[in-house]
Formats: C-alpha cells, structure tokens, sequence
C-alpha cells in the first residue's frame, strides 16, 4: 500500500512539473528552401508574459517646462553611440541635442531653415560606423555632423528616403519609397550618396494607385543581418547583409488592412494594424512591435503597441503591452531600452530589463 501511495506521489509530482511547461505550438518547415517558423497560440510563456518582461526605469530626458534642453517638440528620435551618450533629434524644434550616458547635457546644433547645418523636416537620427552623426531631412537629404556637433556635408541619393541605416561596411542601406501601389523596397548606397544596387526583395500588396504609400519603417539592420516586417501579413523576413533570405517567422494572427480611397487628384490611406520595426536584445532574442487597432464604434478605433517576443529558434515567446503613447525606439550595446513617451509631454526612458 505504501508502494502504490510513493508511486502515485511520484506519478503526481512529474505529471505537474510536465504540464507546468508549455509547449511550443506551431510548425517548421521548408518553403522554397527556406525555413518558416510558424507559431500558433499564445506562445510559450502565454498568460505569464507580462509576469515575465519587467522594465526599471533608469532615466528620463524631457520635462513639460523648464530647461530648455529638455523640452522637446513633437516625436523625439534617439541613437546612443558606443560610449552610451545619447544623440535626441528634436525634430519640431529643428535641433540635435546631445547628453552623456548620466544624461548630462552636452551640446546642440542646428536650427530651421535651408543652409549647411539646418533642417527643414528632420525625423530620423542614427550614428555611422566611424562614429559621425547623420539626419534624414525630409526624404532626399542626410546631414552628416562630427561628434562635437560640427556640422561636415550634405549628400543627396537620387531617391525618395523613408528610412536609413548605416551597414558595417559603410554602405548605406535606405527603405525607400514605391510608385503604382503599397509596398516597402530597399536600395544599397555608398557613404557618399552613389547608388550601388537594388535590395533583391520588396513586397507589394493592395490595390493599384496613383503615386506610393508607405507605411512604416520595416526593414532594420540589427546584429548582422537586415530584418523585415511585412506591413500587411504577419511575417518577419530575416536577409543576410546582400538580401539572401535565410528565415521567415510568422503567427497566426491576422492584420487588419489599411482602407484606401482613390480620388482623381490623390488618394487616402488610413491604416489600422501595423507590425514593425523589429528589435534584437542580447543578440538572439527577437522583438517585433505591433501596433493593433479595436473598433470602438463604427467611425472610431482606440491603438495600442504590443512588443512580440521570439526566441533564437523564430519560436513566439509571448507579448508585452506598452504603457499608453508609448513606443520603443532602440537597444542599446547595453541592452537597456530606450522608451519615446509622447503623452503628456515628450520624453525619453532609457529602462533596464528583467526578461526571465
């Protein structure tokens, strides 16, 4: 009796320990030659992910009034360069601002306007590898400044810019504009501005249209590889440095499509969902942002963004729900997040992570 009461103990403790694990629910397989990781459900951490995934705040750049180079205007965009200081385009402002990793104020420069060193609608800021600061302004010029904010050249790629990235043989790699119809595509430059060649991939989707609407920055140069989010379906694109497609990572989810009305003089999109851009955080943990839309009524959605874990295998972890108007914008070599709170005033949160 006391045999049977041990197993049963036994059986009871293991059959616990086993169901405690969830496992991973999906497929992997072959498409074309490449490898598809598909995941179904609510991922391996399910309802623990928020229990999961928890930030400290370490510091905050912004205040509603008071210091000068404090109060920004508008959407804020960051870069960190590998000592940590921390590069803030104020953008409606017309200003970079920059502060050391305690966020000490260094210095500032520019001002509105047309001439060598000003902008007129700057709105992305990132660091090259000889550690030389560059702004996108408007969508046909980047501005290149020195680390002590001096300003050094203008180039303009023969293109329609949405976004930028420096790769690590210092060519410029740019997500550019479409013509005919939706879409995201890509091009290589050289440091100078000179284009090299085509990205081997984009994606199109929709209905045809006059001009091009793009709708978000999807293509990232993260780690070693370039990273792409689709805008229309659930699926993240992983290239190496040329565009060989190595991975695709998808979930069950389903996207709900931006509404596009054609006019004889122009069109207008509304968008809805909206996934992307990626993230990568201790070099093999993957995060994709997602913006979802819930129909309030019949004229009226409420937003919110969503962070999608995925671990080194392309295996969905879990979600995290971002505080109100609030995104991420980068990781740095640290690790730490860097948060762009837009509401009630504009601030940035550089935050440590517990991610068990």
């Amino acid at each position: 009796m006391r045999k049977i009461l041990f197993f049963s103990l036994v059986f009871l403790v293991v059959f616990s320990v086993n169901c405690s694990k969830k496992k991973w629910e999906g497929r992997i397989y072959e498409e074309q030659g490449v490898r598809v990781v598909e995941s179904r459900g609510s991922g391996l951490w399910g309802e623990k992910s928020e229990k999961k995934i928890k930030f400290k705040e370490e510091l905050s750049l912004g205040v509603e009034e008071g210091e000068e180079s404090l109060v920004f205007y508008g959407y804020p965009g960051v870069a960190v360069d590998p000592e940590l200081n921390i590069f803030v385009l104020d953008t409606r402002n017309h200003r970079l601002l920059k502060f050391d990793k305690m966020g000490r104020f260094i210095w500032k420069t520019g001002r509105r306007g047309q001439g060598p060193g000003e902008f007129q609608n700057p709105s992305q800021v990132e660091i090259n590898p000889s550690g030389d600061i560059c702004i996108l302004d408007g969508s046909s010029r980047l501005h290149f400044f020195d680390t002590e904010g001096n300003y050094q050249k203008t180039i303009k790629p023969k293109t329609r810019i949405r976004s930028f990235h420096f790769l690590p043989d210092k060519r410029l790699f740019l997500n550019i504009s479409v013509s005919g119809q939706m879409g995201v595509a890509a091009e290589y430059y050289s440091n100078d501005g000179e284009f090299l060649e085509k990205f081997p991939d984009e994606h199109r989707y929709g209905p045809k249209i006059p001009g091009g609407v793009s709708s978000g920055e999807e293509f990232r140069f993260l780690g070693s590889q370039i990273y792409l989010s689709l805008p229309s379906i659930y699926e993240i694109r992983e290239y190496d440095l040329d565009g060989l497609l190595l991975r695709k990572i998808k979930r069950d989810i389903t996207l709900k499509p931006p509404e596009i009305d054609v006019f004889e003089k122009g069109l207008s999109a509304s968008f809805y969902d909206r996934s992307g851009p990626c993230y990568l955080y201790r070099g093999n943990t993957l995060i994709n942002e997602l913006l979802l839309a819930e129909k309030k009524n019949e004229e009226e959605y409420t937003y919110k963004r969503v962070l999608d874990f995925f671990n080194e295998k392309g295996q969905f972890l879990g979600t995290y729900n971002l505080p109100q108007s609030t995104r991420l914008a980068l990781i740095d070599s640290e690790n730490k997040f860097y948060f762009v709170q837009s509401e009630p005033y504009p601030r940035i949160i550089r935050s440590s992570s517990n991610i068990k």
